[in-house]
């Protein structure tokens, strides 16, 4: 944790033509916890799509502003500097595969990072490797955010309280 600050990074799909479902639970689970009551909860965000064009991510979703290189290496290290991956494993009824949020999955396991993975579906959350990997396993963002699963994250490293 950074300054009794709890670093989450976003992972998830990201592809043009479903651009604004990829922004919309991201936005929606930052605009919970930076406006949680007098002031926001103490939460560093790291998001994919910060300060990204969003019209120059292609439809595939594998070219956007930075060289290939760069996107991973850049994913790579929010990964690295993170205490949580929060990982939507939704792709939004397209057919392309999750191979980058895999890859962020397999790195976070390796670091020894916590996983939260939103997903309801099956060949997902009974996926031996998946629910191995998955530390914590929601099927929406709504539960996510109704059982307060990052609140109860960051007591637990941060401040025990009876």
């Amino acid at each position: 944790m950074e300054n009794d600050k709890m670093v989450i990074y976003l992972a998830g799909y990201i592809q043009g033509t479903v651009i604004d479902q990829c922004v919309a639970w991201r936005k929606k689970i930052r605009e919970v916890y930076d406006n949680w009551g007098m002031k926001p909860y103490p939460i560093t965000w790291l998001d994919p799509l910060n300060g990204e064009k969003f019209e120059e991510i292609s439809t595939d979703g594998l070219k956007g502003v930075m060289p290939p290189h760069m996107i991973v290496h850049k994913d790579y290290k929010c990964v690295e500097k993170c205490d949580v991956v929060l990982v939507n494993m939704d792709t939004f009824g397209e057919s392309r595969p999750l191979t980058g949020t895999i890859c962020e999955l397999a790195w976070a396991w390796q670091m020894h990072k916590i996983i939260v993975m939103i997903t309801d579906e099956p060949k997902y959350k009974f996926h031996p490797f998946l629910t191995y990997f998955a530390s914590w396993i929601v099927p929406d963002v709504e539960t996510l955010l109704k059982e307060k699963v990052l609140n109860q994250i960051y007591k637990s490293l941060n401040s025990a309280q009876y």
